[in-house]
């Protein structure tokens, strides 16, 4: 492990930066606020490596991009973005996210949309009754009647806009009280509706829907975003088979790998999917094992190597987790990874260790580590 460590010891940078989850700047643009799940990318970071290690007009990868909250951070930059991911439903979400509506258009969209037609509530039946208010369920019905199967950029935002408030715990969102990240299962809403002593009231589809839109678009729309010279693209596929990207075609790569013990990718919610038309993907094995972990590793790094153009970058971003109960140094099993694959096709430039700003509020000093890798 020595040997391993030293590859990283001998990195031409060692830096740290300091990340404030109680500063209002480090949520970046609205447009970042719309979904309520933890971003793995701290924005304030995520800019610091777009602009250090790119180019105006190069092409930023996420190999991992959740909800495509780092394809507004690229664009805004000037950056072409390419974003992948395994899920549809965060796919169609990240289309949205990365070619917005503006409010106006959002607002007269909602005129033409009839969210009183009669609904038949026959279909109103288990699970239904425990998340929703049956006027508030044959409003989303409708709604959502009115946007299924179009291709339309408004629409599609539309959907993005409701996807963040079709279930949490206030007022705001359309359900009863229940989780904003995950929606629970029918047996553990029933749960607790039975211990907070309440049924879901009637909560109005349209102006949740203008409201959420407004503070989504708050900060406006970044001029880069409705640039259509400025190519983005999220595609659906595995990140260690990105076949829909081009060899040679990337400048920066991202990569926030899953860590079995640590915090979760994205949001993986039964209510948006059905609310977008889609599965919900079948729960994916963890590896079970160190070995196991590396060997993942080991080819989303090769599949990068193939994309990114030489003297290109990746970025990889791991923090701690557990396998079991033994923890894991993720920064030393990606160090391994590297040594056997980095004399091709990797050089290692350097760390940035992210640390949380004094009285954060994270109980831990380090966030996580991003080593930097220049492409050979």
């Amino acid at each position: 492990m020595s040997a391993v460590l030293k590859l990283v010891q001998q990195a031409q940078f060692a830096e740290q930066v300091e990340v404030s989850l109680d500063s209002s700047s480090a949520s970046g643009h609205s447009l970042q606020s719309a979904l309520a799940y933890l971003s793995l990318w701290q924005p304030s970071v995520l800019r610091l490596v777009i602009d250090r290690f790119s180019a105006k007009g190069g092409t930023v990868l996420d190999m991992h991009c959740s909800a495509g909250s780092t394809g507004v951070d690229a664009l805004s930059l000037g950056r072409h973005f390419i974003g992948c991911s395994n899920d549809p439903a965060l796919v169609k979400l990240a289309r949205a996210r990365v070619n917005p509506a503006d409010l106006a258009e959002v607002v007269l969209r909602l005129q033409f949309i009839n969210l009183k037609r009669p609904v038949d509530v026959r279909s109103f039946q288990a699970p239904w009754p425990l998340y929703f208010d049956v006027d508030t369920y044959c409003e989303l019905m409708n709604l959502k009647l009115a946007l299924r199967g179009s291709n339309d950029r408004v629409d599609d935002f539309m959907s993005f806009v409701v996807s963040g408030i079709l279930h949490g715990h206030t007022a705001a969102h359309l359900t009863g009280y229940t989780s904003p990240q995950a929606a629970l299962t029918p047996e553990a809403q029933a749960a607790l509706n039975r211990k907070r002593s309440e049924v879901p009231s009637y909560r109005a589809v349209s102006p949740r829907v203008i409201k959420k839109a407004a503070s989504i678009l708050r900060d406006g729309i970044p001029s880069p975003l409705l640039d259509r010279a400025l190519e983005r693209s999220v595609i659906f596929a595995e990140p260690n088979n990105l076949e829909g990207v081009k060899t040679a075609s990337v400048d920066l790569a991202l990569l926030c790998p899953e860590q079995p013990g640590g915090i979760g990718h994205g949001l993986r919610s039964w209510l948006r999917s059905w609310w977008l038309g889609l599965s919900l993907p079948a729960e994916r094995e963890m590896p079970s094992s160190v070995e196991a972990w590396q060997d993942g590793m080991s080819e989303q790094l090769l599949e990068a190597a193939r994309v990114v153009r030489r003297g290109g970058r990746a970025v990889v971003r791991v923090a701690g987790g557990r396998l079991g109960t033994k923890p894991v140094n993720y920064r030393e099993q990606v160090s391994a990874v590297l040594q056997s694959c980095m004399p091709t096709y990797w050089q290692v430039e350097g760390t940035i260790v992210e640390r949380y700003a004094k009285g954060a509020g994270s109980g831990r000093d380090t966030a996580a580590e991003l080593i930097v890798l220049r492409r050979k």
